[in-house]
């Protein structure tokens, strides 16, 4: 630990939002401490898919060959079954593919890759609040009571996920949830697909998402309504898990490995990503829903955007909102369009007939049900669904 207690730029949150704006921002010669309330490697409540784009990412950063080497599993789609039984598969368009790989071992090797680009990394700290200056940032109180130590910053970067300290003490939380959706997550050992699909199974009040991660397991992530089953898992959520994952054919015969850990709701927006002083990156600058697993492609594609306009900011000596006001008008310009198609997405997914319709509608035209997956894994833009060379195509599809 170097004893500085002045920063260009203190992160709050040592996942792949924090630890990517952690070496962007050390690559370019700014000093750089991350903090993070627990140890590493630690297990994370994830899907633990890595869309084609959130690959791209890593390939931006330098270091998609560290995380290849990495036990881990190659995703070329996915497989989508309705509540009947009734599936469709979605490829991504060749060559690109996705990475399925366990959260405990990718954050570590992104936190190791932060601290050789130069920054200081700081584990088991937790930050109880921002210090402030004639009502800016001005940096981090670490700890409570007589052993705080106040960590000064001209820019404090919050990536600390869905319930952000930093959210919270900027007063930026536009409003609680309203889509209740809760997550619970394992890893589990049952034959893989061979076909290097991932698997969603939509249920009639919830989905099963399932991909392998390398070295014989296989993440299972159960979705299912906070609100509904709330009561049902206090105490219990292993065995909640277990009966419902046991509940699906496909799962039949299928070991847990590991605990049950849980997260959620996810849907928690903020006025916006910038403020005096700070800004938001990840998870807390605004999530949705993981139906379309985009959140490690948001944190790693946030931290590029956020890292450009933080560096031009330090640069220019003002970290004002104003200066800071490019990255929120780009944050919404990236991911807007996206979580608009979720909502649309989780209006279909939470109606069972609707469900039933558009499963059979996508098995009878793949085309479609490829630009789909294209769109959701973030390599085509939401307006590509009504290019008139894919409606051409589906009207052929639907005449054969």
């Amino acid at each position: 630990m170097s004893g500085k207690t002045q920063w260009d730029a203190v992160i709050v949150g040592g996942g792949p939002a924090g630890s990517a704006m952690a070496i962007r921002l050390a690559r370019l010669g700014h000093s750089v401490l991350l903090v993070d309330r627990d140890e590493f490697p630690r297990p994370k409540p994830c899907g633990e898919c890595l869309s084609p784009a959130a690959v791209g990412e890593l390939r931006a950063l330098g270091i998609l060959s560290s995380v290849q080497a990495l036990p881990h599993e190659r995703l070329i789609g996915w497989r989508i079954s309705a509540p009947s039984g009734h599936a469709f598969d979605g490829s991504f368009p060749a060559p690109h593919h996705g990475i399925a790989i366990q959260r405990s071992v990718l954050d570590a090797l992104l936190l190791d890759e932060a601290k050789t680009a130069g920054a200081e990394v700081r584990c088991g700290e937790r930050v109880g609040d921002l210090l402030w200056s004639h009502g800016a940032v001005a940096g981090v109180r670490l700890g409570a009571g007589r052993a705080a130590e106040e960590i000064n910053a001209r820019l404090v970067i919050g990536a600390d996920g869905l319930r952000s300290v930093v959210v919270r003490r900027l007063g930026h939380l536009r409003r609680a949830p309203r889509l209740k959706k809760l997550a619970l997550t394992a890893h589990m050992s049952g034959p893989v697909d061979p076909r290097e699909r991932g698997e969603l199974h939509i249920l009639a009040n919830g989905c099963i998402g399932a991909a392998g991660v390398g070295e014989g397991l296989t993440n299972v992530t159960v979705v299912v309504n906070a609100e509904s089953v709330g009561s049902a898992i206090a105490g219990a959520r292993d065995a909640y898990f277990d009966v419902l994952v046991a509940r699906h054919e496909r799962f039949g015969g299928w070991r847990r490995e590991d605990e049950v850990l849980a997260t959620g709701p996810f849907d928690w927006p903020v006025h916006s990503a910038v403020s005096d002083g700070a800004m938001l990156v990840g998870d807390a600058a605004g999530y949705f829903d993981p139906f379309t697993g985009q959140g490690v492609y948001r944190a790693l594609k946030g931290a590029a955007l956020a890292a450009e306009h933080a560096h031009r900011a330090l640069e220019q000596g003002s970290t004002s909102a104003d200066s800071l006001a490019g990255y929120d008008r780009a944050h919404r310009s990236a991911f807007n369009p996206g979580a608009r198609l979720q909502r649309a997405i989780e209006a279909v997914i939470s109606r069972e007939v609707l469900i039933e319709i558009a499963s059979r509608g996508l098995g009878f035209a793949p085309g479609l049900a490829d630009a789909l997956v294209a769109v959701t894994a973030d390599l085509r833009p939401v307006r590509s669904l009504l290019d008139p060379r894919l409606l051409g195509r589906l009207k052929s599809d639907g005449r054969h």
